[in-house]
């Protein structure tokens, strides 16, 4: 996965690596680092077994899919995910949980650790 800048000028080919876009903040011209393009989601390859996943599981498959295994390998990104959420440091089971308010949706992100 390579990153591009939000301002970048119309045809122009200059893209970055996740770890350039990581330690740099903002792009060279002031803009905000994206993908190049976005991966393309489908509930049965992994909506659907992904509902099943443990957070840590979770945050692992779709981060995955922004950092190549080249710049961060699976074992690492694993170790990364599983240090960033650990289980036992949350009080919900869902890590976010998200609650209605009316004909809104909150998160509630004061669980963590």
């Amino acid at each position: 996965m390579k990153y591009k800048s939000t301002r970048r000028d119309v045809g122009s080919q200059e893209e970055y690596t996740f770890e350039q876009a990581l330690f740099s903040g903002y792009a060279p011209d002031g803009g905000l680092f994206v993908p190049n393009s976005l991966p393309s989601i489908t509930a049965e390859e992994h909506l659907i077994p992904w509902s099943e996943l443990a957070f840590p599981e979770l945050a692992y498959n779709v981060i995955r899919m922004f950092v190549a295994p080249t710049e961060i390998g699976d074992e690492h990104l694993k170790e990364i995910c599983d240090n960033s959420y650990p289980v036992d440091e949350f009080d919900d089971k869902s890590f976010v949980p998200v609650k209605r308010l009316g004909s809104a949706f909150i998160a509630e992100l004061f669980h963590g650790p």
